[in-house]
């Protein structure tokens, strides 16, 4: 039980470093649109069904992990966020995508304040939406007559020399299509030299475990990813910037860092609240408090034999001694240690050297059997010194003793002898 109680601290520690460690190194995450993330704001039962449905999906740690010779037609790219995307490292991209013959790169994005069109070097604009159940409104091979998404969080708007050729779907309201005006959750632009078919949708909240079985989600979904034999499934990492492109330190921590913290900050709760339990509840007792000697004793002997630390008991049993037996041979409180030995001589058998050994001189002690048969010498002193053995003279009788006269003159009693009867 004992060891119990020591080791138990420290497999808690080790299991919680093991729970951290495991959260770390999981595929199994807590981030938004992961493929591997069964959470509600993850994307597992995306996966899943992208999986039954023969398409091959690849998870790629950041786009700087895209390899231009594994890029060609029959291949479509997903990134679930462009955090880690700027004007330095997004046209490159599309470039390089567009020159490998990509199929679709699909974009998705749940922040409005994130600049879509700066990271992508794009002239598109963003803005918040709504939420709630929009038609599709538009024409094109992703979506369907009747088709309903709800769960946008962002609205585009196409500009510039990216207008044309551009499709928006899901707007915020009838006609926006007229006059010009390209506006809604989803944007499919066409391929140009510099980029391959792109679709740029807003409804990422969709796409979660949460909402992708709600309305038309889910065919949005597999219309958009599914009509490629292969799909890799890129996870944006901080080194996709770029070295030139400003990034926050929340930015290049793991993602997962948040719940590892939750994680150890509650195994130290529960170890404080164990050993808390373990030593009850805290009492008060009135001051001063009173020990009885015995314990305090008991206590540093227990000290001692578990420190095997002899010399110091036997040094503290030697000065017990002489501060018990001063006062019983009738010593002065500053009379030495020599004044001491030649009284406890002088009351007792023993000699000046043996007194001397016992109660003065530092002790050999090898072993504890050395100590304890020191400690009976000195006790065996001690109590001859208390029971000293004193010698009274009386004189020897020889006989009757014969009366004197008595003083005064009178006649001496005469004895009285006691008569047997």
């Amino acid at each position: 039980m004992r060891a119990l109680r020591r080791y138990a601290p420290w497999a808690l520690l080790a299991l919680a470093a093991v729970v951290v460690a495991a959260m770390l190194t999981t595929p199994r995450s807590g981030e938004l649109l992961h493929p591997m993330n069964p959470g509600p704001d993850g994307a597992q039962a995306l996966h899943e069904v992208l999986v039954s449905q023969g398409v091959e999906v690849e998870i790629v740690a950041g786009t700087s992990e895209l390899d231009p010779a594994d890029l060609g037609p029959g291949t479509s790219v997903l990134l679930p966020h462009t955090a880690y995307l700027g004007p330095e490292s997004g046209p490159d991209l599309l470039a390089e995508l567009a020159t490998a013959g990509l199929d679709r790169l699909v974009v998705l994005t749940d922040d409005p304040g994130r600049d879509v069109g700066a990271a992508l070097g794009l002239d598109i604009d963003t803005s918040s939406g709504s939420g709630i159940s929009v038609a599709a409104d538009c024409s094109h091979p992703l979506v369907r007559e009747g088709d309903r998404v709800v769960g946008w969080d962002v609205l585009f708007s196409a500009g510039g020399e990216d207008r044309a050729g551009t499709t928006a779907c899901y707007p915020p309201g009838a006609g926006h299509n007229a006059g010009g005006a390209r506006e809604g959750a989803l944007l499919v632009l066409e391929a140009q030299p510099d980029r391959p078919v792109t679709v740029i949708a807003g409804t990422g909240p969709a796409w979660t475990n949460a909402q992708i079985t709600e309305e038309a989600n889910a065919a949005l979904a597999l219309r958009a990813l599914g009509a490629s034999d292969r799909l890799l499934w890129v996870l944006p990492q901080p080194g996709d910037a770029g070295l030139d492109a400003a990034s926050s330190l929340w930015d290049v921590l793991p993602r997962n860092l948040t719940a590892a913290l939750w994680v150890v900050a509650g195994g130290v709760l529960a170890l404080a609240l164990w050993q808390g339990r373990r030593l009850g509840a805290v009492v008060t007792e009135p001051l001063p408090a009173v020990v009885r000697a015995t314990e305090t004793t008991l206590s540093r002997g227990r000290l001692y034999h578990q420190a095997h630390d002899r010399d110091h008991a036997a040094r503290a049993v030697q000065a017990g001694a002489r501060r018990r037996i001063a006062p019983v041979l009738g010593l002065p409180t500053g009379a030495g240690l020599d004044a001491l030995v030649r009284a406890v001589s002088g009351a007792t058998d023993t000699d000046d050297a043996r007194a001397r050994r016992l109660l003065v001189d530092p002790p050999a002690l090898p072993d504890d059997a050395s100590l304890v048969r020191l400690v009976r010498e000195i006790h065996d002193l001690e109590a001859q010194v208390r029971r000293p053995t004193t010698r009274a003279a009386t004189p020897a009788v020889s006989g009757p003793a014969t009366p004197g006269p008595a003083p005064g003159g009178a006649p001496a009693p005469r004895p009285t002898r006691e008569r047997t009867p």
